[in-house]
């Protein structure tokens, strides 16, 4: 799988316009898109204002394309907290620098099945509210890799 390459901030500004606007079709919104916004809300806001921005942005977008189900509060809160970490880990390099690295280490989606059976968190209480992991503790693990065994 390539990674993603940003050159500059503008290009990483735009992937955020285009998810605010709604302007990506459901499938343009890919894994590395979400974990983009995730990101550079989390490396702009504070944790809380990142995890309501990403909410609501979410949401707006769902139902822009008509999607009556698809929000995950589970999933949408785990990368957003394991992204945290990461994104701060080196506050010295130039912010799309450290987006890309990020984006790029957690390009795996099944990283969450680390922390959580499938049974939990594809629980409806999983998805209506925040639900801790239930194989692994989130904290101190940013340096997970991007890959899953094969």
């Amino acid at each position: 799988m390539e990674g993603i390459v940003y050159r500059n901030e503008a290009e990483v500004a735009d992937v955020v316009r285009k998810f605010e606007s709604c302007t990506y079709r459901p499938e343009e919104f890919t894994h590395a898109r979400h974990l983009t916004v995730a990101s550079w809300y989390l490396a702009t806001y504070s944790a809380e204002e990142a995890l309501l921005r990403m909410r609501e942005g979410l949401r707006r977008f769902l139902a822009h394309h008509g999607k009556k189900m698809g929000y995950h509060e589970t999933i949408t809160r785990f990368w957003l907290e394991l992204l945290g970490d990461a994104i701060r880990q080196s506050p010295d390099h130039p912010l799309h620098e450290r987006l890309q690295e990020v984006v790029n280490r957690f390009a795996d989606k099944d990283v969450l099945f680390l922390y959580y059976t499938r049974e939990l968190v594809m629980s409806n209480e999983a998805r209506e509210r925040w639900v801790e992991p239930d194989l692994q503790s989130i904290c101190g693990t940013a340096s997970v890799p991007s890959t899953i065994g094969g």
